[in-house]
């Protein structure tokens, strides 16, 4: 236990105020033997401690959740303005291989996919998941944007024809759906 360096109430080493044990007893002051009345204001008082410290407890919830919140808001934008990033790496490996002279073209892309790849493990370090859709893969709306779509005769069912844009979540949150060309049954 310490003193507070401000007013020299005692302190916890955590720097939380000590709260003093509720189920102590309290001392009759001058050897006085407290009454009905004072007993009964008694039990009041310590009723209205036990809602206070209850109080503080789910307020320091609230307060520990809410910054969670926040702290994962806040990793959400960091990361939905980043995705773009990725996205110009992927375009600029296609041009590279479409541009670039064949001599030139392993040592562009050597460096474009080693950078891609330093990017992306970053933002896996703060949560970050690709979303996989392996082609033929069953269509599902809450993880794929249907960008386009083509009538394939036999289908059963929608499939993903082709991934035209990578999706991603953020611990488990979905920031953007994967973004494909739909098989439809004909």
């Amino acid at each position: 236990m310490e003193t507070s360096p401000n007013d020299g109430s005692p302190q916890e080493a955590n720097g939380e105020p000590e709260v003093p044990e509720m189920d102590a007893p309290i001392p009759a002051m001058d050897g006085a033997v407290p009454d009905e009345r004072g007993a009964a204001e008694l039990e009041k008082f310590k009723d209205l401690a036990y809602r206070a410290a209850a109080e503080l407890e789910n307020y320091k919830r609230r307060a520990a959740k809410e910054r969670e919140e926040v702290a994962l808001f806040t990793k959400e934008r960091l990361i939905s303005k980043l995705i773009p990033v990725i996205d110009a790496f992927d375009l600029a490996a296609a041009a590279v291989e479409a541009d670039v002279p064949p001599d030139m073209r392993k040592k562009y892309l050597d460096g474009f996919e080693a950078i891609g790849r330093q990017i992306l493990a970053a933002l896996e370090s703060m949560g970050l998941a690709v979303i996989d859709a392996p082609k033929d893969a069953v269509f599902h709306p809450g993880e794929h944007e249907a960008v386009m779509t083509e009538d394939v005769p036999g289908l059963q069912e929608p499939l993903v024809l082709q991934v035209l844009q990578k999706g991603y979540r953020v611990d488990g949150r979905l920031i953007r759906p994967v973004r494909v060309k739909v098989g439809m049954p004909k």
